[in-house]
C-alpha cells in the first residue's frame, strides 16, 4: 500500500500568509509615511470583493475556494482523537 505524504497548511497559518501578501501589496504615500492599498491590490489579485479579505484577516470567515484555489489549496476536513487528560 502507497501513503502520500499530505501538507497539511491550519487555517491561523494561511492568514499569517494573507497577512504577508497585504504587506507586500501595501504602497507608500508620496510622503513615504503612510502605507495603503494593500487589501485592495490583494483583493484584485484573489478576484474577491476587499470585504472577503478584511473578514478572513479578522477571522470572521474562512478563505473562500476561490482564494484558496489561488494557492494552490483545498479544504479538506480532518478529524483527530483528542489527548487524554489526566484528572
Amino acid at each position: 500500500m502507497k501513503f502520500d505524504t499530505v501538507e497539511i497548511v491550519t487555517k491561523e497559518a494561511f492568514v499569517e500568509h494573507l497577512f504577508g501578501k497585504v504587506e507586500q501589496n501595501h504602497k507608500t504615500t508620496k510622503t513615504g509615511n503612510k502605507r495603503h492599498g494593500g487589501i485592495r491590490a490583494t483583493a484584485d489579485h484573489y478576484g474577491v470583493p476587499e470585504g472577503e479579505i478584511s473578514m478572513i484577516l479578522n477571522g470572521g470567515r474562512n478563505p473562500s475556494a476561490r482564494v484558496l484555489e489561488a494557492e494552490g489549496l483545498e479544504k479538506k476536513v480532518v478529524y483527530v482523537r483528542k489527548e487524554k487528560r489526566d484528572a
